[in-house]
Formats: structure tokens, sequence, C-alpha cells
């Protein structure tokens, strides 16, 4: 057994020298409506998963009609005011709202979030479908839960969405409200807002509201608008509108606005442009997403649906990209954000000759953008000075040494992402510690004769029976079992025994650890 592992192990690591070993960095969600998603396959996102799914502690305030917190796809990624107890009518966190839970309705000024709206409202007239549903669909782009076996995937998996309703059923709102909703967001730490709508005139007090959060370091995406009401696209050079073109207090670029693109990478129709607000193009057509669902009414009778268009969808395809790179990387501030998101772009002048300065600096590439990261000293996550020995960068800005190959591998399939760097600049990042096998795979002490599952933290459970072992990882367990040194025991924890297989499920641990920042609880799940 011990020997088999070894020859396969030198048999990867002689064709990773020979430039032969090449496996794609791919993660497919199970979600069954991925398939319908076609922006996700055209911005690569299975790829860009591999390397990031996102976290739970980075929050996007979704600034809209209100989101449907109950809906299925979206409720375990919808925000926590944890400072706040439901239903007991008092402002425990002194924010100056009671009982606000989940966000806050700034149009009827109440705790509930949700798009609301009269039964009879469509039969009447007096509310729109496309109004109603237009922040849960806002809210499913970035974040609806990915690889969980139902309905659609966000660009991140698990970011927490901070619903704040500002537009009436009709998709009517004010200016006064979308500023208290946006001191609002900053004032709850949100790390993104999404403003998805525009309006034509300018407000002094939107433009103080837009300053402070980005002096409040928050990343803010706006949509660039669709045509106006003859069918033309706004050429926003020499029509402003707001908030897309707002710019700080000395002219800098505060907001990322975002027109839409379609599967060719053309501007869409009715996406409007212009050098001086339109930042990138995300895909803004044919939508399937998620609905806001209410039992007995007809026109929302479904949790998914399509196809919807709008650069109010293209701009949470840049939301949720923000959200991913804050993952990643949480020590970067919203200008380092905005601009690996504008700096990292594909060209589409060829495809757009009649726009050629007027689409900001082209499509928006998550992929790229990653690939950045991944190669750039200082945000690469492995990295390596003049000796062999491969260190993690962690989210605190240490270094963390994987003591052996074996352990390396239990991570990383290949040493495509390694970083060298000089000695000088390895000497200047701190030490962290140890790098511990990844939840899940299973370990044996050398001078002990039992096999241990390693849990989240390089916790070590003995599992106790072989029987046990083959009802977990199957009849081959023992091909599994790597060794582990006398000397590197110290850096593990010893946890509860494993006596049944419902005290420990190999699949969720891997699944629970997404990364050895979260392993080590640098970041958050």
């Amino acid at each position: 057994m011990y020997f088999k592992r070894k020859i396969i192990i030198l048999i990867i690591l002689s064709l990773l020298l020979a430039g032969q070993f090449c496996l794609a960095a791919e993660l497919i969600p199970n979600d069954p409506d991925l398939a319908k998603q076609w922006y996700l396959s055209k911005l690569q996102m299975t790829n860009v998963w591999s390397m990031e799914t996102g976290q739970s502690n980075v929050v996007v305030a979704v600034i809209d009609s209100g989101v449907d917190v109950a809906h299925p796809d979206l409720r375990d990624n919808i925000w926590v005011n944890h400072r706040e107890i439901l239903g007991d009518n008092i402002d425990n966190d002194n924010n100056g709202f009671v009982d606000d839970i989940n966000g806050w309705d700034f149009v009827e000024n109440d705790n509930d979030p949700s798009p609301k709206f009269s039964t009879d409202c469509f039969s009447l007239g007096t509310c729109s479908k496309e109004a109603i549903l237009h922040g849960t669909l806002v809210a499913g782009v970035i974040s609806a839960i990915g690889n969980n076996n139902f309905g659609v995937s966000g660009i991140t998996w698990k970011a927490k969405i901070m619903p704040l309703r500002v537009l009436s059923e009709d998709g009517s709102g004010s200016t006064y409200d979308v500023v208290r909703a946006i001191n609002y967001a900053i004032d709850n730490k949100a790390d993104i807002i999404n403003l998805s709508f525009v309006g034509e005139t300018f407000d002094l007090l939107l433009e103080e509201a837009v300053n402070r959060a980005y002096q409040a370091g928050i990343v803010i995406v706006a949509a660039a608008g669709n045509e106006n009401t003859d069918g033309h696209a706004i050429n926003l050079d020499l029509r402003k509108m707001y908030p897309i073109c707002q710019k700080g207090d000395n002219n800098e670029n505060i907001i990322i606005g975002v027109g839409g693109s379609n599967a060719n990478n053309q501007l869409s129709s009715f996406s409007n442009f212009g050098s001086s607000c339109i930042d990138v193009l995300a895909p803004g057509e044919d939508f399937w997403g998620t609905l806001v669902y209410k039992q007995g009414v007809d026109e929302l009778s479904n949790y998914f649906g399509g196809e919807y268009s709008g650069t109010s969808l293209a701009a949470p395809i840049v939301s949720g990209i923000a959200a991913l790179i804050k993952s990643y990387k949480p020590a970067l501030n919203n200008n380092e954000i905005r601009d690996l998101i504008l700096n990292n772009t594909e060209n589409i002048d060829a495809q757009n000759p009649a726009f050629v300065g007027k689409l900001g600096k082209g499509l928006v590439s998550p992929l790229k953008i990653f690939q950045t990261l991944r190669t750039s000293t200082g945000t690469a996550k492995l990295i390596k000075g003049s000796t062999q020995a491969v260190y993690y960068y962690g989210a605190d800005g240490k270094r963390y040494v994987f003591p052996d190959k074996v352990s390396y591998f239990s991570w990383y399939q290949d040493f495509s992402e390694l970083k060298t760097i000089s000695d000088s600049e390895l000497a200047a990042i701190s030490l962290g510690g140890v790098v511990t096998y990844e939840p899940g795979s299973l370990v044996k002490i050398s001078s002990l004769p039992q096999v241990y599952a390693v849990s989240a933290g390089g916790v070590l459970r003995w599992v106790k029976t072989e029987e046990l072992a083959a009802s977990l990882y199957g009849p081959n367990w023992a091909s599994l079992v790597h060794d582990l040194a006398d000397s590197f025991f110290i850096i593990y924890k010893m946890g509860s025994d494993i006596a049944t297989e419902a005290d420990f499920n190999p699949t969720a641990e891997r699944f629970n650890s997404s990364s050895i920042d979260v392993d080590k609880g640098l970041v958050n799940n």
C-alpha cells in the first residue's frame, strides 16, 4: 500500500516536470438550471470557481425593489443582522431601525425587505411584474446558492445579500430612499453596493451619499440603464444618467459603471454607452434566474424563469465578481478591487466598431482577474523562494509551509499556481505555521497503528474499525491513507472518535473547508 502510493506520486511529479500533466481547473456545480445560464460559460466561471467560490463574510447590499428573502435558492445567503433580536420591538443595535434582521424596506419603512404588492395589482394595472421581480433577479445573479443541486448558481455561491428596498411595485422610487439605503449599507458594513437603476436628475444628496460609501471603502457598481421611450440607447457622454455618471469629490472614478452585451460580445441594442460613465461591459441578455414566488398569484407562480434582459442584470455580474475578489483577498480595498476588474478585461472593439472608446475597458473577464491574482507577487496563494519549500500565502498576510508533497497534493492537483518570488520578498512575509492535510483525508502516524480522518482545523479523529473506514471511503480506503511523520504530529489536535457513519462525512468536510484560509479560520466559510 505505502509503496504504491509513493509510486503514483512520483509518476505525477515526473509528468509535471515533463510538462505533460495538465488537468483542467474546473469546478462544475450541480445546479440543474446551470445550462440555462449561458453567461456563466461565457465568463468561464467553472474555471474561476476552481479558485474561489465566495465567502459568507462578504456582504453585497442590493438596493432595489426588494428581495424574496424566503426564496429557497437565496434564503441561506440573505444577510442576518446578528446584533438585532427579532420580534422584541427594540432597536437592539441602536442603528435607528427596529428588528432589522435581514435589511430594511425604505418604501414602507418596515423590517421586511421583500417585494410588496397587492394581490389584485396585476389585474388593476397598478404594478409591474418586472418591477416586483427585479431585486430578486439581481440578488440571484450575484449570490444564488451554488452547488446545492437546486435551481441556478450565482457568480458567488456564499456571499450574503443585504436587501434594501427602495423601489415600489410599479418600479418607481425616490432618491431620498436611495440615500437612506446607502447610509444603511455604510453603517452596517456592506462590502459592495449594487445599484441596478438609473435616473436623469442630478441630486446633491445622492452624490454625497455615494461619496460617503466610497470613502467608507465600499465597492459601488451601477447599471448603465436601457434605451429611452423612443427605443434608442443613450450616449451618456451627451446626456448624463445617475448614479452611474456620479464622480468623486475630486472627479475620481468611484462607481464601476456597467453596460450590457450579448453572446457575441456586442453592445446590447438597449444598453446605454459612453466613455465618461461606462467602465466595463458584462452579459445582459436572456437571463434565467431567481423569481419572486407567491402562492395563489398566477404571475408569480415560479421560483425560476427567464428570459430577462437589461443592464440591471449586467451590473450584478460585476458585483458578484467583486465579491469573489473580496472573498479571495480580503485585504484588498475598493480601489484595488475596481482596478483589478477594469485592468483585466477582453478587448471587444472588433465586435463593436461603431462604439470604439465608448465601452470602457471592454468585456469583464473574471478568469483574467483571478489569473492575475494568482500570479502577482503578494496576492499569489502559493509561493516559494529559491529553496524547495512551498508556502500558502494566507488571508492574514502570513505564509504557511507545506511539510511535504503529499500534504500539498491533498489540497492541489498540480504546481501550476505556484509563484516563485525573491528570497527577500519571502523573508518579509511572516511565518504563520504549518499547513495540515485537507479535511477528509486519512492519515496514519508512523509510530501508532490507528488510522485517523482529518477534520477541519487539523483535528485528527480515530476511525475505530476497518469496516467503518470502508463504509466512509470505499473498499480501497487503505490506499488513501497517508503516513504522517511523528515530528509533524504536534501540529494536529485530537478530536472525538468516529464510531459510526453518522459521526463523519468526508465530502462535507472537504466542502466546508473550501480553502486553507477557511480551514485555519482566517476567513469564514
